[in-house]
């Protein structure tokens, strides 16, 4: 693979990780609109690990204070640190059992458009409600056990591509009372553990197998992970300034129309 086919996939994954229109969704299309070869697991892993690196850097400390709390019962953090552990883990199970299964039978290009275009519904019934609501919580320490758990469990259908992890986490933390900005702050924070355990397993998988490591350069890989990092922070950055001022209604938009188009070419 060229370096500049694998700089244009890791900008897609910066982007498209953290902005509510499925990475998985997006990796799985581009070999097929731009005519490459799949990458495989060994890339994918190495960009997942890139916008993990984006989510350190940028929540810093956020997460060293969650982290903290897991261990400190008298830090703030203390409760939030354990309900996202309980919440990571819905995910994390499923993950382990399914994703094997999912990146084997689920990487067509119809059923990423049918995905985006129903959880698209869905966010927009979560971002419209949200809107008309008189009053949200912008703090997540005010959330409870159960309304936490229940984003938890939400993440886990991002499992599926074209759903979106950043996406429909938002959803749910948006029809569990979050404000917009407070969503998307839980969302980043709540994606650590599973972008690092999705990395972790694709790496995995990567060095275990000696055709895939070898179609790769250090140099080849140093790209891609450096080109996902950088536009990860870019992202990051967008996404919590659009949905403070607008919501999600232009991803949203976007990911109709690409699920309108995705379907028309190959079933049109």
């Amino acid at each position: 693979m060229e370096l500049i086919q694998i700089i244009i996939l890791g900008i897609i994954q910066g982007l498209t990780e953290f902005l509510p229109v499925s990475s998985s969704g997006h990796l799985i299309l581009a070999p097929f609109l731009l005519n490459f070869n799949d990458q495989g697991l060994a890339l994918d892993a190495i960009l997942h690990l890139g916008t993990l690196l984006a989510i350190l850097i940028y929540f810093k400390n956020d997460l060293l204070d969650i982290l903290l709390g897991l261990f400190d019962k008298n830090r703030d953090t203390h409760r939030v640190a354990w309900c996202i552990f309980w919440a990571s883990l819905p995910a994390g199970i499923i993950g382990l059992f399914t994703a094997d299964w999912i990146e084997s039978s689920l990487r067509s290009p119809a059923f990423v458009g049918v995905n985006l275009l129903i959880w698209s519904l869905v966010f927009y019934f979560a971002d419209r409600i949200t809107k008309n609501r008189e009053k949200s919580q912008s703090e997540i320490s005010e959330l409870g056990f159960p309304k936490i758990f229940f984003i938890g469990c939400a993440q886990a259908i991002a499992l599926l591509p074209g759903t979106s992890r950043s996406g429909i986490t938002i959803a749910a933390g948006l029809l569990s009372n979050l404000n917009h900005v407070a969503a998307t702050r839980f969302s980043f924070l709540l994606g650590a553990p599973i972008i690092f355990a999705a990395g972790a397993h694709k790496l995995i998988s990567f060095l275990t197998e000696p055709a895939t490591v070898q179609s790769y350069t250090h140099l080849h890989l140093l790209v891609g992970l450096t080109t996902s990092f950088l536009v990860g922070l870019l992202a990051i950055k967008l996404l919590l300034k659009v949905v403070e001022k607008v919501g999600l209604m232009p991803f949203i938009v976007y990911r109709v129309v690409l699920a309108a188009a995705i379907l028309f070419y190959y079933h049109g």
